[in-house]
């Protein structure tokens, strides 16, 4: 697949998960606990589209105009991520949903009908070739018919998919941040899961955790923990009020979380 010529670099992911203290995210193919507080900002995080400011600025000195197209956030995931999704709730909706896998088809997508906001990739390479096409529909004539231009692109899993975008490198994507809901109590948690997300944090950034943050911030390796002024500021659709430490749902203590790559 030719990749579009258009001058925006490397396309920009972001990581969203929800994960114990360590780092358990499944179970038996589903998520081992159910908070509402998390579906929420799952859906307000990955629906909500933020105008790319930066990649308007970087194209209107290429000499190009932006389009009157409606923008969509991407989220990219896995064939078990998508299957472990009900039925009535795929595809997510309002954002382009992007699966992949080296073997599904569009039949095996079980869709009633076509939406040409659901693509199947073989492989992450592979679909951010399709997200970039869809990038550079802002500023360029689309084809008809044919779907979405993008906002913005998240990976939602599974632990496979996460990982690959956590230890490799790419001259055409990055992962520019994680989002993570870090499930701090009950501390056993991880006990029930057989899915566990790679491990980002250094061991003291563990430690500092485990001690819910009290101190300073542990001197940062690759990532680091984001104010929350700064996680707000990023993604408008939240309140100071969500990213406040000691969040509590079904005798469960958790926080949303926003790392930076350093």
């Amino acid at each position: 697949m030719t990749r579009p010529a258009v001058p925006l670099g490397a396309l920009p992911l972001t990581a969203i998960v929800a994960a114990s203290a360590r780092n358990g995210i499944g179970a038996r193919g589903t998520l081992p606990w159910r908070l509402s507080k998390d579906m929420a900002y799952f859906r307000a995080i990955t629906r909500h589209v933020v105008e790319p400011e930066h990649d308007d600025d970087v194209m209107r000195r290429a000499g190009y105009v932006r389009q009157p197209i409606p923008l969509k956030n991407a989220v990219i995931m896995g064939r078990h991520t998508w299957d472990s999704i009900p039925p009535r709730f795929r595809p997510l909706r309002d954002r382009i949903n992007v699966v992949v896998s080296t073997t599904m088809t569009q039949h095996d997508l079980g869709l009633a009908e076509p939406d040409d906001d659901t693509l199947i990739a073989r492989s992450l390479e592979d679909a951010v070739t399709l997200l970039e096409e869809r990038r550079s529909w802002r500023y360029t004539q689309r084809p008809a018919c044919a779907g979405s231009a993008l906002a913005h692109a998240f990976i939602i899993g599974g632990a496979a998919l996460y990982h690959h975008a956590l230890t490799s490198t790419s001259d055409h994507w990055y992962l520019d941040g994680l989002l993570v809901t870090r499930i701090q109590e009950p501390a056993d948690l991880h006990e029930k899961c057989d899915v566990f997300f790679t491990e980002f944090r250094t061991p003291a950034q563990i430690e500092w955790e485990q001690r819910l943050f009290q101190g300073p911030c542990p001197t940062p390796a690759t990532w680091t923990l984001a104010s929350a002024d700064t996680h707000v500021a990023r993604f408008p659709c939240i309140a100071p009020g969500d990213v406040a430490p000691g969040l509590e749902e079904q005798g469960m203590l958790f926080q949303f979380q926003y790392w930076q790559r350093t």
